[in-house]
C-alpha cells in the first residue's frame, strides 16, 4: 500500500506538471499584444535608407495610436493603429504617417501593413524553439533587388526575460527572432549583405522593440549601397493603455 501511494504520488505530480506546461504554452498571444481603443505607443524611431549610394539615418518619435475596433470579413476582432511622427524632441506637431491592422485569432495574430502586406507575428505555443513561416502571405514579395520575403522562419529565442528599452527594462519580454542572413563584418572592399529582423513583445504591454535591416553593398562600377537599402528601428519611450 505504502509503494502504491508513492506510485500514485509521483503520477499524480506528472500530470499536474504536465498541465501547468501547457497552460504556460498555450497562453494567450492577446497578452503579449494586448491593444485597446485609446491605447498609445510612443518610440524613438531610426529609420535609415540609401541616398546616393550612401546609408543616411534620420530620427523621429514615433506614436502609434489604437484608432478603433472593428471585425474583418472574416469575423475576427481587429485594430486600425495610425502612426504619426515628429521630431525626437517633440517640439514639432505630430504628422500622419501611415496606418495599419493588427487581427487577433485564437493561435495567431496578423499585421497588413501600410503597403497590404500581411504578416503573421505571433502564434501559440509561446515557447522557446517554437517556428512559423511568418511571411507566408507575401513570400514572392521582394524587399529590394537582392533580396525578399520568401523563406524567412519565425521562432521565439527568448520568453518571459528582462528586456531594457529607452522606457526602462520590462520583466517579462518575448523576442521574435525573423531573420538574419549576412556576408559576415562589413568591408567596404567587398561585396557585402545583410537582412536581419527581429521584434520584441513585453506581456501586459506589447511591441517595445523592433528592428529590421536590409541591404546590398556593391563594388562596382563605383562603391555604393543599393538603392532600396534600409534599416528601421522602434524602441519604446513611453505608453498608455
Amino acid at each position: 500500500m505504502k509503494y502504491l501511494f508513492v506510485v500514485l504520488l509521483v503520477s499524480f505530480s506528472f500530470v499536474a506538471c504536465k498541465k501547468q506546461t501547457e497552460s504556460i504554452a498555450l497562453d494567450d498571444i492577446s497578452t503579449l499584444y494586448p491593444l485597446k481603443v485609446g491605447s498609445v505607443f510612443i518610440y524613438r524611431m531610426d529609420s535609415t535608407s540609401a541616398t546616393l549610394g550612401t546609408l543616411v539615418t534620420n530620427h523621429y518619435l514615433a506614436k502609434d495610436s489604437v484608432s478603433k475596433t472593428f471585425l474583418d470579413n472574416q469575423g475576427r476582432t481587429s485594430f486600425l493603429v495610425l502612426r504619426y511622427l515628429t521630431d525626437t524632441s517633440g517640439i514639432q506637431p505630430y504628422q500622419y504617417n501611415l496606418s495599419y491592422y493588427v487581427t487577433y485569432e485564437r493561435n495567431r495574430i496578423e499585421l497588413l501593413d501600410g503597403n497590404n502586406r500581411r504578416f503573421i507575428n505571433l502564434v501559440n505555443p509561446v515557447s522557446i524553439n517554437t517556428t512559423w513561416s511568418g511571411n507566408s502571405y507575401v513570400n514572392p514579395v521582394k524587399i529590394s533587388d537582392n533580396t525578399s520575403y520568401a523563406g524567412w522562419t519565425y521562432q521565439y529565442t527568448s520568453t518571459a526575460q528582462p528586456y531594457t528599452v529607452i522606457k526602462g527594462t520590462f520583466d517579462s519580454a518575448y523576442t521574435v527572432f525573423q531573420a538574419a542572413d549576412s556576408s559576415g563584418i562589413f568591408d567596404p572592399n567587398n561585396i557585402s549583405f545583410k537582412t536581419y529582423s527581429k521584434e520584441v513583445y513585453a506581456k501586459g504591454v506589447g511591441l517595445i522593440y523592433k528592428e529590421m535591416t536590409d541591404y546590398f553593398y556593391q563594388t562596382t562600377p563605383s562603391p555604393a549601397f543599393e538603392d532600396g537599402s534600409f534599416g528601421i528601428k522602434l524602441n519604446l519611450v513611453s505608453y498608455k493603455q
